[in-house]
């Protein structure tokens, strides 16, 4: 098994940001991110979509430069930026790393928020919503997490509605970046060759002068089990049906977490035979074309979902439904056998490095370990967590956290209920 060595280090700045460097040496690249707790469920009553169009600007102008100027300047260091409503990460050869982090300060703190490119993006995010509205799969999975989550803000689509998004001008935008996007909770992480000490110097220079008060964030409601299965089916006309089944999953930082994704990958996350109901259902049974399951997939600060998805035909509906509960029923009722914990451990162990091997991911990586508090040696860890899950805790966190007879059932597409 191959061994990843890094060096990390961090600093507190006095504004209460957090600075992650890492050094991978022998990579020529560079890669930067900024991490807000800003996103959906910041967003007031009021404000649905609010956060999806705030990110979807920040690469659309900045104080300094308008959307062209801006392209031309990160395509002038061979850089490409990712934004969202939480941050941004930009990568770029290791030698411009300067430059790329002044820009992705440019970027993510000073956005313009100019009227017509408010005006270009909204009719852009229209059209998905159209799209979406168009496609079952969608569809189904809007209406499967409008009735899992309840009134919990991911209950909605994160783009909100065609007329909640229309409706927004830039003092929306400029008044939501100016509260969310301050430094209380924030994590800038930065991946390169160079020493870690330089790294964390350029991050504290660059960003040194990011300020802004600490907001006063609202409670969120938890979502709920259901007290009883739910059924749901949205006709349209299309050949297939897709269907989602499940119930609210964990956090990510529940202690079940491991033992969790190796369950995930013996019933519906793994590559090929190493998930059942890919192998059950698709290649066995030849239901569908599609199958997979998860309950730590989306999983952060807010609880993921625990979902089984099929598209599948028609008259195979139920047979799809009742073939996805039998095997969630199955890996709460008896252990995995040995042959399969043992194939996907040795997948977990074996697959879980390549990810790592860009600088974009490995500040994403840090990141992750210190707003969930697994701790940096979490690489170093995590072979060995997962060896040490054993068969009958497999069993275990299913009986825990899954319960096929409390699930929603929702499906779109062809066919009725």
């Amino acid at each position: 098994m191959r061994k990843v060595e890094l060096e990390i280090a961090e600093r507190e700045l006095p504004s209460g940001v957090c600075c992650v460097a890492v050094r991978s040496q022998g990579v020529p690249t560079f890669a930067a991110c900024i991490a807000l707790r800003s996103g959906q469920v910041e967003e007031g009553p009021r404000e649905h979509g609010l956060a999806y169009l705030t990110g979807s600007l920040l690469e659309e102008g900045t104080r300094h430069r308008d959307a062209v100027e801006l392209a031309e300047a990160i395509e002038g260091i061979g850089a490409s930026i990712d934004c969202s409503s939480s941050g941004a990460t930009i990568q770029c050869p290791a030698e411009e790393a300067q430059k790329a982090v002044r820009l992705l300060r440019e970027v993510v703190l000073e956005p313009a928020f100019d009227a017509r490119e408010v005006r270009r993006v909204q009719g852009e995010i229209a059209a998905e919503i159209e799209a979406e509205a168009a496609d079952p799969r969608a569809v189904a999975r809007n209406r499967f997490r409008a009735e899992v989550y309840g009134a919990h803000p991911f209950a909605r689509p994160h783009y909100g509605s065609p007329d909640e998004i229309s409706a927004y001008r830039s003092a929306d935008l400029a008044r939501f970046h100016r509260r969310w996007f301050v430094p209380h909770e924030t994590i800038i992480a930065a991946a390169g060759p160079m020493e870690t000490e330089e790294l964390l110097d350029l991050c504290a220079t660059t960003f040194r002068s990011f300020r802004g008060a600490r907001p006063d964030r609202h409670e969120t409601p938890l979502p709920a089990m259901p007290q009883a299965r739910r059924d749901v089916h949205l006709p349209m006309d299309r050949e297939q049906v897709h269907v989602m089944l499940g119930h609210v999953g964990v956090r990510r930082t529940d202690p079940d977490f491991v033992a969790l994704a190796v369950m995930d990958h013996v019933l519906g996350s793994g590559p090929g035979f190493t998930s059942r109901i890919g192998r059950k259902l698709r290649d066995e049974q030849g239901l569908c074309y599609s199958v997979h399951a998860s309950i730590t997939s989306g999983a952060g600060l807010e609880p993921s979902l625990f979902y089984a998805y099929i598209g599948t035909s028609p008259e195979h509906r139920q047979k799809s439904i009742d073939g996805l509960v039998r095997e969630v029923r199955a890996i709460r009722d008896a252990p995995p056998s040995a042959d399969e914990l043992r194939d996907v451990q040795d997948y977990l162990t074996g697959s879980w490095v390549f990810g790592l091997e860009r600088n974009a991911n490995l500040v994403g990586y840090v990141i992750r370990a210190r707003r969930y508090g697994l701790g940096y040696d979490w690489l170093e860890r995590y072979p060995g967590l997962v060896r040490a899950v054993t068969r009958e805790e497999v069993q275990r966190v299913a009986h825990a956290h899954l319960d096929p007879e409390r699930v929603v059932v929702v499906s779109a597409g062809a066919g009725g209920k």
